[in-house]
C-alpha cells in the first residue's frame, strides 16, 4: 500500500499512478469531479503504452464537504467500499465496476478507488421513467437472489472476508431522522411522524429488528441511483454500505424506494416470488411466501429510513429532489404495507 494516498483528484499525478499501477502514465487530466456522499472524479489518462490500461478511469475518494467527511469518518463507509473492491468484488456473482486498484489508510477518511468508467464501457444507467424498468426490475430480483445465495453460508464471509461487518449504526441515523421529522412532519402522512418518533426513541431496538434473520452479503444501498445496465444485465455500484444482514433488506429497499408506486403496488408480490425462485435456483433455502411477505413489510422500513435521512441531509447526499421523490415513495410503501402496525407489534409498543 503506498504510504500516502491522494486526497483530491488533482493529487492523482502521473507519477503516483505509474508507481501504483505499474504502467507509465504520461499525463492525467481531471475531466469531471464532484462530491456527494463521497468524492468522485473521472480521470483522462494518457499512458506511455496506449493499450496498457483504460484511458478513462473513475476515482472515488473522500468528500470535499466537511460535514460529509464527518459522516464518512463516523461510518467508515469509504474504507468499507475500498475493501470490497480490493477482493470481495471478484467473489460476488454480480456485475460490478472492475477495479484497477483500491487502497485505504489507517484513518476512516483515507481511501481511494480507481475503477472502470462504466459510461466508457458502454453501460447505461436506469431511471424511474424508463419503458423497460419493469423488465430491469425482474432481472434485478434474479441478480439479488444470486448474490444472497452465494453468501448464505455465514462461514464463507467469516472465513474469507472477516472485515464485512453488520449494517452501520451510529447517532447519525437518529439525528437525521429527527431532522427529517422536524422538517417534513406537516407535509407528510400521519404514519411518517409515528414511525419517526418510534425510530428516534428506540433506534437500537428497531435496528435489531431490521437485522433479524439469516445473514448474507448485502449491497446495503440498493436504489436505482446505485445500479447500471450492462446490456440487459443489471449491475451494482457504490458498495459503501455493504454488510452482513438479511438479504430481504436489499429487495425491500429497492422496491419501496426506486420504482413508481403504482408499479410496486401491482407487481411486488410477483417480484418477491421471482426472488424466492432465484434463491432456490441458486441452491439456497428460500423462506415461505408468507414469511417473505412479513419480512418485506418489516424491512420496507430500511428504505424509509434511508430516504428520510437522505432528504434530511438536503443536497449533501443526493440532489434534494431525488431525496424527496424517494421519501414520497417510501411513505406510500410503509402505509400500503402497514409497516407501522407490524413495527409496534414486534416492539411491543
Amino acid at each position: 500500500m503506498p504510504s500516502a494516498l491522494p486526497a483530491t483528484p488533482e493529487a492523482i499525478t502521473p507519477q503516483w499512478l505509474s508507481k501504483t499501477l505499474g504502467a507509465r502514465a504520461k499525463r492525467v487530466v481531471v475531466a469531471e469531479a464532484h462530491s456527494g456522499t463521497t468524492g468522485r472524479a473521472v480521470l483522462q489518462v494518457e499512458w506511455e503504452e496506449p493499450d496498457a490500461l483504460p484511458g478513462r478511469v473513475f476515482a472515488k475518494l473522500p468528500p470535499a464537504d466537511a460535514t460529509q467527511r464527518m459522516m464518512v469518518d463516523a461510518t467508515d463507509m469509504g474504507r468499507r467500499e475500498a475493501r470490497f473492491y480490493a477482493g470481495l468484488s471478484d467473489a460476488a456473482p454480480v456485475r460490478t465496476p472492475r477495479p484497477l486498484w483500491s487502497g485505504w489508510g489507517e484513518e476512516p477518511s483515507q481511501y481511494l478507488m480507481l475503477l472502470e468508467d462504466l459510461a466508457a464501457s458502454g453501460c447505461t444507467f436506469p431511471v424511474a421513467g424508463d419503458d423497460d424498468l419493469l423488465e430491469f426490475t425482474r432481472n434485478l430480483m434474479g441478480e439479488l437472489a444470486g448474490l444472497h445465495a452465494a453468501f448464505a453460508d455465514p462461514a464463507r464471509l467469516a472465513g474469507d472476508f472477516p472485515w464485512v461487518d453488520r449494517t452501520m449504526r451510529n447517532e447519525w441515523g437518529r439525528m437525521l431522522i429527527q431532522t427529517g421529522l422536524d422538517t417534513y412532519r406537516d407535509d407528510s402522512p400521519p404514519e411518517f411522524a409515528a414511525i419517526a418518533e418510534l425510530y428516534v426513541a428506540r433506534m437500537e431496538e428497531v435496528n435489531d429488528l431490521l437485522d433479524r434473520g439469516p445473514h448474507t452479503l448485502i449491497h446495503g444501498d440498493c436504489h436505482l441511483g446505485n445500479l447500471f445496465r450492462d446490456g440487459a444485465r443489471p449491475g451494482f455500484l457504490d458498495w459503501a454500505c455493504t454488510a452482513r444482514a438479511p438479504g430481504m433488506r436489499d429487495v425491500a429497499y429497492y422496491l419501496c424506494n426506486s420504482i413508481p408506486t403504482g408499479m410496486r403496488q401491482k407487481e411486488e408480490r410477483d417480484l418477491l416470488q421471482r426472488y424466492r425462485e432465484g434463491l432456490r435456483a441458486a441452491g439456497a433455502e428460500a423462506p415461505s411466501a408468507d414469511d417473505l411477505w412479513r419480512d418485506y413489510r418489516r424491512l420496507a422500513l430500511t428504505s424509509w429510513v434511508a430516504a428520510v435521512a437522505t432528504a434530511a441531509a438536503g443536497s449533501r447526499m443526493q440532489p434534494i429532489e431525488v431525496g424527496m421523490r424517494a421519501m414520497r415513495r417510501t411513505n406510500a410503501a410503509v402505509r400500503d404495507l402497514d409497516t407501522l402496525s407490524l413495527l409496534r407489534e414486534e416492539l411491543g409498543a
